[in-house]
Protein backbone atom coordinates (compact mmCIF):
# COMPACT_ATOMS: atom_id res chain seq x y z
CA UNK A 1 0.00 0.00 0.00
CA UNK A 2 1.22 3.51 -0.78
CA UNK A 3 0.43 6.90 0.72
CA UNK A 4 0.65 10.24 -1.09
CA UNK A 5 0.33 13.54 0.82
CA UNK A 6 -0.37 16.87 -0.90
CA UNK A 7 -0.87 20.27 0.69
CA UNK A 8 -3.28 22.45 -1.29
CA UNK A 9 -1.15 25.62 -1.29
CA UNK A 10 -3.45 27.63 -3.57
CA UNK A 11 -7.09 27.71 -4.61
CA UNK A 12 -6.16 26.27 -8.02
CA UNK A 13 -7.06 22.73 -9.06
CA UNK A 14 -4.12 20.56 -7.96
CA UNK A 15 -3.15 16.99 -8.83
CA UNK A 16 -3.10 15.00 -5.58
CA UNK A 17 -2.58 11.54 -7.07
CA UNK A 18 -1.39 10.15 -10.39
CA UNK A 19 -1.67 6.40 -10.96
CA UNK A 20 1.43 4.46 -11.93
CA UNK A 21 0.08 1.34 -13.64
CA UNK A 22 -3.35 0.20 -12.57
CA UNK A 23 -4.05 1.21 -8.97
CA UNK A 24 -6.93 1.17 -6.55
CA UNK A 25 -7.52 4.25 -4.42
CA UNK A 26 -8.59 2.85 -1.06
CA UNK A 27 -9.16 6.03 0.99
CA UNK A 28 -8.76 9.77 0.58
CA UNK A 29 -8.36 11.99 3.65
CA UNK A 30 -9.05 15.73 3.53
CA UNK A 31 -7.62 17.36 6.66
CA UNK A 32 -8.56 20.99 7.31
CA UNK A 33 -6.02 22.24 9.82
CA UNK A 34 -7.07 25.89 9.52
CA UNK A 35 -9.23 28.00 11.83
CA UNK A 36 -12.05 28.33 9.27
CA UNK A 37 -14.37 26.06 7.32
CA UNK A 38 -13.17 25.14 3.82
CA UNK A 39 -15.00 23.78 0.75
CA UNK A 40 -13.24 21.21 -1.43
CA UNK A 41 -13.96 20.08 -5.00
CA UNK A 42 -12.59 16.72 -6.12
CA UNK A 43 -12.14 15.40 -9.65
CA UNK A 44 -11.37 11.95 -11.15
CA UNK A 45 -9.48 12.49 -14.40
CA UNK A 46 -9.18 9.83 -17.09
CA UNK A 47 -5.73 9.94 -18.72
CA UNK A 48 -7.42 10.44 -22.11
CA UNK A 49 -9.22 13.59 -20.87
CA UNK A 50 -7.30 16.70 -21.85
CA UNK A 51 -9.75 19.09 -20.17
CA UNK A 52 -8.62 18.48 -16.57
CA UNK A 53 -10.82 19.20 -13.57
CA UNK A 54 -14.31 20.36 -14.48
CA UNK A 55 -18.00 19.60 -14.23
CA UNK A 56 -17.76 16.46 -16.38
CA UNK A 57 -15.37 14.65 -14.01
CA UNK A 58 -16.21 16.14 -10.61
CA UNK A 59 -16.87 13.54 -7.92
CA UNK A 60 -17.30 15.90 -4.90
CA UNK A 61 -18.65 19.44 -5.21
CA UNK A 62 -18.21 22.04 -2.46
CA UNK A 63 -17.57 19.39 0.19
CA UNK A 64 -17.53 21.41 3.42
CA UNK A 65 -14.83 20.49 5.91
CA UNK A 66 -15.17 22.17 9.27
CA UNK A 67 -12.23 23.95 10.91
CA UNK A 68 -9.86 21.41 12.47
CA UNK A 69 -11.79 18.46 11.04
CA UNK A 70 -10.97 15.64 8.62
CA UNK A 71 -13.26 14.13 6.00
CA UNK A 72 -12.51 10.54 4.98
CA UNK A 73 -13.72 9.18 1.66
CA UNK A 74 -13.70 5.39 1.62
CA UNK A 75 -15.13 5.15 -1.91
CA UNK A 76 -12.89 2.80 -3.93
CA UNK A 77 -11.66 3.95 -7.35
CA UNK A 78 -9.76 1.84 -9.88
CA UNK A 79 -7.41 4.02 -11.91
CA UNK A 80 -5.49 3.15 -15.05
CA UNK A 81 -1.93 4.30 -15.69
CA UNK A 82 -1.66 8.13 -15.50
CA UNK A 83 -5.31 8.65 -14.43
CA UNK A 84 -5.42 11.36 -11.76
CA UNK A 85 -7.27 12.59 -8.72
CA UNK A 86 -7.35 16.40 -8.47
CA UNK A 87 -8.60 18.64 -5.68
CA UNK A 88 -9.37 22.31 -5.17
CA UNK A 89 -9.87 24.10 -1.86
CA UNK A 90 -11.67 27.39 -1.27
CA UNK A 91 -8.73 28.59 0.87
CA UNK A 92 -5.00 28.24 0.28
CA UNK A 93 -2.79 26.38 2.79
CA UNK A 94 -5.77 25.03 4.72
CA UNK A 95 -6.15 21.41 3.51
CA UNK A 96 -3.81 18.44 3.26
CA UNK A 97 -4.99 15.56 1.06
CA UNK A 98 -3.74 12.05 1.78
CA UNK A 99 -4.42 9.29 -0.77
CA UNK A 100 -4.00 5.64 0.16
CA UNK A 101 -3.62 3.33 -2.83
CA UNK A 102 -2.58 -0.17 -3.82
CA UNK A 103 -1.51 -1.72 -7.11
CA UNK A 104 -4.03 -4.10 -8.71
Amino acid sequence: MAITNTRLTSTDITTVFSASGQQAVVNIYFCNNSAGNVNVNVFAINSDDSTGGGDTNQIYSALEILAGDTYISSEKLILDDTDEIEAQASAANAVTVTVSSIAV
